[in-house]
């Protein structure tokens, strides 16, 4: 088993870079529907618990958004960390997910680079990975730039989706603050991304009472979100992610559903300090 999930575990907190943190509440987002432009990024900063199987508290991860010295420009981060027999499992594995992002006039926000790093630590000996994507704009490519344990690979030069094209953080913020429009039952949400293949995209359904599944269960009142992803993202069968937000618009429960090796992976916010 241990080797079935150890290096799954913190994929599963990049889900909460995009279902989220407890801002808007529902009621603001109805009123960004009278709105013609999104909302703009107000610094933040959240933890979660991350659980599977009879693991209630395997690992940890904050997710913050703060602004930079240069004009209109933003940075999200996402770190996190396996707690107790976890850490020794996963030989204290680390990982740091940050992106730099411009405010444009419109308030979206457009990905400039995005960075995901993992450290580990196994018989004494560190290992780190240091991933990179640099996007350009001007040239409509998107560099990928690797460092294993010092060791620097060869670019490799993607090209750029004709939409314009979010990394997972930059995703979650455009999505959060009403770029692909607000939250209504029963709406569809397309939001671009890109993968080695080629264009891609992340699906959003907000389900209404007679679309929520039996399994998981989750609380009548709040709304639903239904994410699709890529199945390889997760490691999961179908690549399904539901996000439960509660009364005041916060992502209170989140499942990955059959992930595979350890069934479904729950996510919950934190309540200390809210």
């Amino acid at each position: 088993m241990r080797a079935a999930w150890k290096h799954r575990w913190i994929a599963i907190g990049l889900l909460l870079v995009f279902i989220g943190a407890p801002r808007p509440c529902l009621a603001a987002a109805t009123a960004a529907a009278e709105r013609s432009r999104p909302t703009a990024p107000v610094a933040e900063r959240y933890r979660y618990d991350i659980a599977f199987l009879w693991f209630e508290r395997i690992a940890e991860a904050e997710l913050s958004l703060q602004s930079t010295k240069e004009p209109n420009r933003w940075q999200a981060v996402l770190e996190a960390n396996t707690l107790g027999v976890a850490a020794w499992l996963t030989s204290d594995r680390a990982q740091h997910y940050a992106s730099l992002m411009q405010l444009d006039d419109e308030g979206g926000l457009t990905s400039l680079r995005h960075d995901s790093n993992i450290i580990k630590t196994k018989a004494g000996r560190q290992r780190v990975r240091l991933k990179s994507y640099l996007f350009d704009h001007q040239q409509q490519c998107i560099i990928q730039r690797v460092n294993r344990d010092g060791r620097q690979k060869e670019d490799l030069v993607l090209p750029m989706p004709s939409a314009k094209p979010n990394d997972i953080l930059t995703a979650f913020y455009n999505f959060r603050h009403g770029l692909y429009g607000p939250l209504v039952q029963g709406a569809i949400y397309r939001i671009p991304t890109y993968s080695r293949k080629g264009p891609s995209e992340i699906v959003v359904e907000v389900l209404g009472n007679k679309q929520r599944p039996r399994k998981p269960k989750f609380p009548d009142q709040g709304l639903l979100l239904k994410v699709q992803l890529d199945k390889e993202v997760f490691d999961t069968d179908k690549g399904i992610v539901y996000v439960w937000l509660d009364e005041q618009g916060r992502p209170a429960q989140v499942v990955v559903e059959d992930v595979i090796g350890l069934g479904d992976v729950r996510c919950t916010l934190q309540q200390k300090g809210l």
